[in-house]
């Protein structure tokens, strides 16, 4: 008796094929990048000051080196660096907190009267003001539980940036080492693609922080200048804003210049408000076609668009730390994966000897 013939099945279109290789893939990548999201989320205290030192780091290198080359030891570089950092963070924050206490009543009246010259009624001041009263009265009952909920992300501050510290140190004195020890527990085949894909994902996460730190300066000593030409207060707050604000492409330096705008409208009027977006503006446009190309742009190479989408999905996952975090990690891992794979190499070529002119390619007999 003849078996019995199995029914012919549909031939899968190679297009097909490839696609749903390629899809259980990427879903297997998607779901593991969610897992690491959610794990760096729970464990935020160690994340972000892992993330943070790694920044820093890449910005206080330079400084180590240059030490070590006058011929001090990498221990006493690299205290030399931190304890300068530190020096100077403190005295600007002292500066900045001085600042502002004495000039904080003059914009306090100076903001009334530019109040009241806008066009609202009083009416309606009044009730923005009976509001603002019942929301303070309706919170009144918590303030037991706000208060131990500042101590407690007081202390989470405190330990995120004694970590970050101790975790900068450590990389500067035996970032190298680390590095070579981690090399040597990977299998002897994957160290070359190691090396490819870590030496330029440290360059240009380097050049990203470098860069952003050069440009946020920039951007700092412009407004710093114009709020003291046309008589603003609090220059020293809205400066240290200004360049905490350029860290997030896009948005940063838009935020903390009208923050400065409102300010500047508030003490001192429409006109100088006016004159100062018109500096803002220019600003941006020397950022935009001289300094992030130059500065940023050849360490970053990412789209317009996937800088706005990564920014935006950092904010959604992370906040304000992953909205800061997301573009020169982005870019880091971009270069990673572009330097991973095996380079292909070139196609062989034969080279033939010219032939003398007049000569005549041989017909077979």
């Amino acid at each position: 008796m003849a078996g019995r013939r199995e029914p012919a099945r549909m031939p899968v279109p190679p297009l097909l094929a490839d696609l749903a290789g390629w899809g259980w893939r990427l879903l297997l990548l998607a779901v593991c990048g969610w897992a690491f999201l959610r794990v760096a989320q729970r464990l935020y205290l160690v994340s972000l000051p892992i993330a943070a030192s790694l920044l820093l780091t890449a910005l206080l290198s330079p400084a180590v080196s240059a030490l070590r080359r006058l011929g001090l030891p990498r221990a006493l570089a690299t205290a030399a660096t931190v304890l300068g950092m530190l020096v100077g963070i403190i005295g600007l924050l002292i500066w900045v907190v001085e600042r502002a206490i004495a000039e904080a009543p003059t914009l306090s009246s100076e903001l009334s009267s530019a109040v009241q010259e806008l066009p609202i009624s009083n009416a309606a001041l009044g009730r923005l003001r009976e509001q603002f009263v019942a929301y303070l009265q309706s919170g009144s009952g918590s303030l037991a539980g706000g208060v131990i909920t500042g101590l407690t992300t007081g202390a989470e501050v405190l330990t995120g940036v004694l970590l970050t510290l101790l975790l900068t140190i450590i990389l500067l004195v035996d970032g190298e080492g680390m590095w070579a020890w981690l090399l040597a527990r990977m299998p002897e085949g994957a160290r070359p693609r190691a090396l490819r894909a870590g030496l330029p994902a440290w360059k240009r996460l380097s050049g990203w922080m470098r860069g952003t730190v050069l440009i946020a300066a920039f951007h700092s000593a412009v407004v710093s200048v114009t709020l003291v030409v046309l008589g603003v207060p609090l220059v020293a707050p809205l400066t240290v804003l200004v360049f905490l604000g350029s860290f997030i492409p896009l948005v940063g330096a838009v935020v903390a210049g009208a923050l400065a705008t409102l300010v500047a409208f508030a003490s001192q009027g429409i006109t100088v408000a006016i004159v100062f977006v018109v500096v803002l503006l220019i600003d941006n446009q020397v950022e935009a076609h001289v300094l992030q190309p130059f500065l940023v742009g050849r360490y970053v190479r990412l789209h317009p668009f996937v800088v706005a989408v990564v920014i935006t999905a950092g904010a959604l996952l992370g906040g304000l730390a992953g909205a800061l975090l997301a573009v020169p990690f982005t870019a880091a891992l971009y270069a990673a994966l572009t330097n991973l794979p095996d380079p292909v190499p070139p196609p062989h070529r034969t080279h033939r000897l010219p032939r003398p002119p007049g000569s005549r390619t041989p017909r077979p007999s």
